[in-house]
C-alpha cells in the first residue's frame, strides 16, 4: 500500500505541528490542513527509517536543546519548521530529495504571509542535511546535528538503523550497496567531529564512532550490521 494507515506518533507530531502553528500566529484550518498533509508524505512508501518515528525523534531533540540550553537556537521555530520539512520529500532512488523538500517548505512558509527571511532561513537548514563535509555555524550546525543524532544511538538502535536503511534501498543490489553505504560511513569516520555542537558531542560521538565503526567492519564481511 502506497500509504500507511495509522502513521507512527501521528498525534503527538499533529500536536507539535498546531503548536508551532501558534507560536507563529497562523493556527489555521489552512495550517492544520498541512501538518496532515507533512504526516501522510514522511509516512509514505518505501520509507523505514526517514519516516514519522525519525521526525518525532528529531523534534524530541529539539525539545530537548530548547530545555537544556534555552538560548542555544537563534530561531528555534525555523529550526522546528527544516526538521519538519527536511526529508518531507524523500525516494532514495533521488538525488533531489532536499531541493524539493525545502522548495516545498518556501512555498508553504510565503503562502502563510510569514517573513521571507524565515522561508530562506528554513529552505538553507534543509539543504544543509545533505551532509556535505564542511563547517556550519549557529543553527545550521543544530539541524544537522540533530539529524544525525541516530549515529549515536545505542547498539541496539543503531542496529535497526542499519536495518532500516538497507530496507529502503532494497533495489540496489547487494555488491553495490555494501560499497556506497561503506562509503558513507567511511566519510563520517574521517571527520574531526561528527557533531559540531558541544551538546550532542559530549553526548553521541563516542557512541556514533563505535557504532560506525561496527557497521563498517559488518559490511567489509559481507553482511549487515542488523
Amino acid at each position: 500500500m502506497p500509504w500507511r494507515r495509522q502513521p507512527a506518533h501521528s498525534a503527538e507530531l499533529l500536536a507539535h505541528w498546531a503548536s508551532l502553528g501558534q507560536a507563529l500566529g497562523r493556527d489555521t484550518p489552512a495550517w492544520r490542513q498541512e501538518g496532515r498533509r507533512l504526516v501522510l508524505s514522511w509516512a509514505r512508501w518505501p520509507r523505514a527509517y526517514h519516516d514519522t518515528t525519525h521526525l518525532w525523534a528529531c523534534l524530541r531533540h529539539w525539545h530537548v536543546v530548547q530545555d537544556q540550553q534555552p538560548a542555544a537556537l537563534d530561531n528555534p521555530h525555523a529550526v522546528a519548521l527544516a526538521l519538519w520539512y527536511h526529508d518531507a520529500i524523500y525516494w532514495p532512488w533521488s538525488k533531489h530529495n532536499e531541493e524539493r523538500s525545502a522548495d516545498w517548505a518556501s512555498r508553504f512558509i510565503l503562502g502563510q504571509g510569514l517573513p521571507p527571511t524565515l522561508a530562506q532561513t528554513v529552505h538553507q537548514h534543509i539543504l544543509d542535511t545533505r551532509h556535505t563535509p564542511g563547517p556550519l555555524t549557529g543553527d545550521a550546525q543544530w539541524v544537522v546535528d540533530i539529524d544525525l543524532a541516530i549515529l549515536g544511538q545505542s547498539d541496539a538502535v543503531y542496529r535497526q538503523f542499519e536495518r532500516n536503511v538497507r530496507r529502503e534501498y532494497f533495489f540496489v543490489r547487494w555488491p553495490r550497496y555494501v560499497a556506497g553505504r561503506s562509503a558513507v560511513l567511511q566519510g563520517f569516520l574521517d571527520r574531526p567531529r561528527i557533531y559540531g555542537t558541544e551538546l550532542f558531542y559530549q553526548r553521541y560521538e563516542a557512541q556514533a564512532r563505535t557504532n560506525l565503526s561496527h557497521a563498517l567492519e559488518a559490511l567489509r564481511e559481507g553482511r549487515l550490521y542488523g
